[in-house]
Parts: C-alpha cells; structure tokens; sequence
C-alpha cells in the first residue's frame, strides 16, 4: 500500500512540474529566439511583427527576429521550408501539410490608389494605364491578377511596374504611375500619408458581391466617405471593397509550450499591442472554416480550450437531468439575449454620437490647448471602447464602424491643426508645446 501511495505522489508531482514547464516556458535563463517572417516595409505585416517583438520583449518573453518578406506567399513558402517559425498569412493562402494557423488578426481591404486627374474611376478603366503593384508572387500581386482576370483585363493592356509599398509612394507622388494596388489594413500608415501628401482617391472594387460569392475568404465590405481624410473626402463617396482576413501561422514542429505561450501572450497582452497597432484590437480565436481549411497548432487550442468544461463527460447524466429545466428557461434566455444585443448596440452608438461631439469641436479648436484636450478625449474614448470590447459590452462588428468614424476624427484633427500652423507664426524655440503622440491608423 505504501509503494502505491508513492507511486501515485510522484505521478502528481511529475504531472505538476510538467504544468508548470507548460504554462511558464520562458521562467528559465534559456528563452526561445523565434523567427517571425513579416512583410514589407510600410506595410501593416512589418508593423505587427515589431509590434510583437517589442511587447514580448518588455514582459521577457522570446526573442522574436523579424524577417522582411513580399508577404503572406513567401511568408507561406518560408514556413515550408523550416527557413521561418511564425508567418502572416492571408485566409486565401495556400498553406503546407506541415503548417498550421494560431489565430486571427486583423482584416485587410483591397486598395486601388489613384492620383486625381488620371482618368481612373472604375477597375474598368486602368487599361492604358501605369499601375504598380507589390512583388511578383506576393499575396497582393497575386490578388491584382485574379482582379484583372475577373473583370475580363488582359495584364498585357496595361503598363505593370512592381515594387515596395515605399516605392510607389515616391512614383505616385512624382507622376510616374497613375495608381498602385495592394491588400493592407484600413488606416495603414503609409497609405495615410501618400493620401495626405498626394492628391489621390480610393477606387471602388464596385463587383465585389460577385467576388465574395465564389471564394470564401473574401468579404465584400463597405469603406465610409472621409475613412483616410476628412478635409479632402477619401474616399469622397462611401465605397465597396474586398477585405480578407489576416492569419498567424507556425510550423507544426514548434513545440506545443512554445505555441501555447506565444497564443497567451499574443491574447493577455492585447491591450499593449493596441497601443502600438490599433488593429490589433481584431485579434481573434480562428473560426471553424479557419480550422477545417488550415488546422490549429495543438499548442494554440491548449489555450483556446484551458477553460472548457472538463467535468461534462463525468457528470453527464444529472447534467441530462436538467435538460427539462433548462427548456423552460429558453424563452427568458432569448429575451435576455435580444435586451444585451440591443444595450451593446446603444454603448457602440453612444461612443460614435462621442466621436461626432469630438468633430464639432474640431472646428472650433484654435488654440494648441484646444489640440491637446482632443487628442486626449479622443485617446481616452478609444481605450473605453478598447475595455468594453474586451468584457463583451460592444460588437466586434462595432468596433469596425467605431475605428471608420475614429481615424476619421484623427485625421481631421491632425488637417485643422496643421492648416492653423501653416496660417500663424511659429513659436520661439522652447516655447512649444509638447506634441501629443501621432494618432495611430485603424484598421
């Protein structure tokens, strides 16, 4: 009896050290250095991965080496290879056997970028025209093809010049292409500034239902009037576009510990990748279609399911008791859960009638003070809706109106202040005031 008394001491002692190993991975002096293939440089991929890489790092997690790529294809094939740990991906991504997802991030749009002026209105019309787009292979220059293809466009009836994202910021700007094309997060900061610093509009993808019906991964999705600028409306007429969903993915070899820290970061630390991407707010469990199409790392759903109720197997049957009672609970229940959707709704419309009070008063704003008590209002009212959307008292599907009508607001802010800047003298050196932090784009 004894033996088996020490026998069964030891079992749970081993059981709870490997408990330990599996949800403090990092607790020892030899901490996992990761490689994290991002994207290109202004890109929104790029932006996360640093985002990552400089929150893992604050709360000593791994250490995450960030590796420029042309996106979510070469991001795909590097997984393949074993040249790369971690990957961004798109939902239309073919992914290998041996990869898997860990979870959603955030959605991205197609954006069709014109200069004014260039004859451009519709997809239909960029035959004769010089387009650039991202590398050859990479997940948005195969996604222009596929666009060209469905409207019936022969690549060859017009002129192609691949590139970076920077790239064609400067072609734009000096007149050397009519328009660029890339699948990136709403109120990417790059596309913010060439939109700010050169007279461009955003093209609607107007066929994008017909799209969305014969790829699941696509969505076709509605971009409000003034989403990149209020003063100079872009785009100038609420529009359709295509959006797909962005993916982290692993290779399957990464050990279950490492991948179940990496999702419990990638959750717990939220609120502090908000700060430094607001897309981030997008993060996500992956949905069933995301599971049947690309599989979830073990290590991944080991934290998804920590919480899941075990003790259903055990005590199936007094659970199949109150099966009865439960059934009369159903109508209260139904009318219980119409009053939470609708007092969600209300919370999401009190934050947006904030937002329109935050617009008057920029235009009454004159004063640098004025700037400041905005910047400050219009922070704070993202880090509510922030906290109420991570307790559930909002919608994601809110959230994606609420951050249109932010960045907005943002934007406008930022044009008022800058014309009363360029309209009055500048301050003796010294005596400015401290600027408040860059308004960080919404996706």
């Amino acid at each position: 009896m004894m033996r088996l008394i020490a026998a069964i001491g030891f079992a749970v002692l081993a059981l709870a050290i490997g408990v330990l190993f599996l949800l403090a991975p990092w607790e020892d002096s030899h901490r996992p250095s990761l490689r994290f293939s991002a994207g290109t440089a202004g890109g929104t991929y790029s932006a996360f991965a640093q985002a990552m890489s400089d929150v893992f790092g604050e709360i000593d997690g791994p250490s995450i080496e960030v590796l420029p790529s042309a996106g979510a294809n070469e991001n795909a094939a590097r997984l393949a290879r074993g040249e790369a740990d971690f990957g961004l991906i798109q939902s239309d991504t073919s992914l290998g056997p041996d990869t898997a997802v860990v979870a959603r991030l955030f959605p991205e749009a197609f954006h069709l970028v014109v200069r004014e002026g260039s004859g451009i209105e519709s997809v239909n019309d960029l035959r004769g025209k010089r387009v650039g787009t991202m590398a050859e292979g990479s997940g948005s220059e195969v996604l222009f093809r596929l666009l060209l293809s469905h409207y019936e466009i022969e690549p060859d009836s017009l002129t192609l010049k691949p590139g970076a994202l920077m790239d064609h910021a400067a072609a734009i700007a000096s007149g050397e292409i009519d328009a660029f094309f890339m699948v990136v997060a709403l109120g990417n900061a790059t596309v913010e500034h060439i939109i700010d610093t050169t007279p461009t509009q955003l093209i609607p993808i107007d066929q994008a239902d017909a799209l969305a019906m014969f790829d699941p991964a696509f969505r076709a999705s509605i971009v409000p009037v003034g989403t990149y600028s209020g003063e100079r409306p872009v785009p100038a007429t609420p529009i359709q576009v295509i959006t797909v969903d962005s993916l982290l993915a692993v290779r399957s070899s990464v050990p279950d510990s490492v991948v179940h820290a990496i999702t419990r970061s990638l959750f717990e630390q939220r609120q502090a990748l908000v700060r430094r991407l607001p897309q981030a707010a997008f993060i996500s469990q992956p949905t069933e279609q995301e599971r049947l199409t690309f599989g979830v790392h073990p290590g991944a759903d080991l934290y998804f399911l920590q919480d899941s109720p075990h003790f259903v197997v055990e005590y199936a049957e007094p659970i199949a008791l109150g099966v009865t009672a439960f059934a009369l609970l159903v109508s209260g229940l139904w009318q219980a859960r119409i009053w939470l959707a609708g007092a969600r709704k209300n919370r999401a419309d009190h934050y947006n009638l904030e937002i329109i009070d935050v617009l008057e008063r920029v235009e009454r704003a004159t004063t640098e003070s004025d700037f400041a008590a905005i910047r400050r209002d219009l922070h704070a009212i993202f880090q509510k809706v922030i906290v109420d959307l991570d307790h559930d008292r909002i919608e994601e599907k809110s959230l994606l109106s609420f951050s249109f009508a932010w960045q907005a607001a943002a934007s406008s802010l930022n044009h008022r202040q800058l014309m009363l800047h360029t309209q009055t003298p500048r301050p003796f050196p010294g005596d400015e005031p401290q600027d408040a932090p860059k308004d960080a784009p919404i996706a």
